[in-house]
């Protein structure tokens, strides 16, 4: 009796031993994934911060050609009536 007692033991130790090794492997492989998301997530938030910049570059140049645009286009308009005006006046 105390022999199969023993071998149960025993058993119930090699499936520790084997579900230790088997977790830490487990862990080892979620820990380097782990660090790569970390890369990837630092890597993208750079390319963020770097879009960002550009979309407010972007803002910067559409505001400034846009009141440039807006001056044209005032201009002609006047150049236009201007031209209206003669053609009846004249």
């Amino acid at each position: 009796m105390e022999a199969e007692h023993f071998k149960a033991l025993e058993e119930k130790v090699n499936q520790l031993i084997k579900r230790y090794i088997k977790l830490k492997e487990e862990n080892r492989e979620l820990m380097e994934t782990n660090r790569r998301l970390e890369e990837k997530i630092q890597t993208m938030q750079g390319e963020l911060e770097e879009t960002l910049e550009e979309k407010h570059r972007l803002n910067e140049k559409l505001e400034s050609s846009g009141n440039m645009h807006g001056e044209q286009i005032k201009n002609r308009v006047e150049e236009l009536l201007s031209k209206v005006e003669e053609v009846v006046e004249g």
